[in-house]
């Protein structure tokens, strides 16, 4: 059987994900009986991180790698789960910034501490992204971001890459086999038990570029869907356009430069974007221009403006909203 490359798949028309208006609905309704909101900007506002980001370049990526090394990009993936890995990246985000912050969660009081994960584990992302792809519904190809993060809010939960030997369930290393075991059959009560204990609280919906930028300052991961295709060539910067063609997929969005540097030479800012086709489907410069930051292999810059023809989605992790007190990256006007 030929190896599963992804970039020919989706190419070639795989149905990574798609949109649904119901399971948008039940993502929004999900979000208000939980006590959320699924206004980006009014949480934004209401949480006072609006403009956060304003005029800086916001490495999020760097807080993950730095508190993971090698973590990312992780393993190309073998099947049509790319919403399950960008929501779990998305997760690692959040989870992740809220470890580095260190303050009590809001409703238990707890400081959670860093968990032990195995140097594979680390490798595959930390998280694995097959316990999500389970709650899609349906055997078929691909899933919808509203449906993900629903998922992740009541049933899926965070699952660490790690051996489960009361459920007969090795997620130390990313597989299609793992990430095929249930779909159209629900997973069974003693495996939602183990993901409800480690439910992302909240999410919300963002709509503007400005949204985007101001989550990810305040330390929150966000991922998208999109029909969009991408270069696989980066510049000297990092940067590859979008190009002719579609891609029914779905990535993290881990950093946004709003240096007025940058905006000089696109014409706008930029949004990182994170993919899960492992670190060699894209080629070309890492560096970040003006630092001696790398962003990770197989992850390169896209226009803000590509952002907005996305569904993008903001995760909380487990301690709502709250603005965090994440360290600079050791330059001034970086978060």
């Amino acid at each position: 059987m030929a190896r599963f490359d992804p970039q020919s798949a989706y190419d070639g028309g795989l149905r990574g994900a798609y949109s649904d208006p119901r399971s948008d609905e039940l993502f929004v309704d999900s979000v208000l009986r939980k006590g959320g909101n699924p206004n980006g900007d009014e949480v934004a506002h209401q949480w006072d991180f609006a403009g956060l980001g304003k005029g800086k370049l916001t490495a999020t990526w760097k807080h993950v790698v730095d508190y993971w090394p090698g973590c990312w990009p992780g393993p190309a993936q073998e099947t049509s789960d790319c919403v399950s890995h960008g929501a779990r990246s998305a997760a690692l985000t959040s989870w992740t910034c809220e470890l580095i912050d260190g303050r009590p969660d809001e409703v238990t009081g707890l400081v959670e501490g860093k968990p032990e994960v195995s140097a594979t584990g680390i490798a595959n992302c930390v998280l694995a992204s097959e316990s999500g792809y389970w709650w899609r519904g349906h055997g078929g190809e691909g899933w919808t971001c509203s449906g993900a993060a629903n998922a992740l809010m009541n049933d899926a939960g965070l699952w660490l890459r790690k051996d489960y030997p009361e459920l007969k369930i090795d997620l130390t290393e990313y597989s299609e086999r793992n990430a095929l075991l249930w779909g159209a059959r629900r997973p069974p009560d003693s495996v939602r038990e183990v993901g409800r204990q480690h439910l992302v609280r909240t999410a919300t919906v963002l709509k503007s570029g400005e949204e985007i930028r101001d989550f990810l300052a305040a330390g929150y991961g966000v991922f998208f869907c999109s029909g969009l295709k991408w270069s696989n060539k980066r510049d000297e910067n990092g940067y590859s356009p979008v190009v002719p063609g579609s891609w029914a997929h779905s990535q993290v969005a881990a950093g946004w430069d709003d240096r007025p540097e940058i905006i000089r030479i696109y014409g706008e800012p930029l949004c990182l974007i994170g993919n899960s086709w492992g670190s060699r489907w894209n080629s070309g410069s890492r560096k970040v221009y003006g630092t001696d930051l790398l962003i990770p292999d197989g992850f390169y810059w896209t226009k803000a403006s590509a952002m907005k023809r996305c569904t993008c989605i903001a995760l909380s992790s487990v301690a709502g909203w709250p603005k965090r007190k994440l360290k600079t990256m050791g330059a001034e006007g970086l978060v």
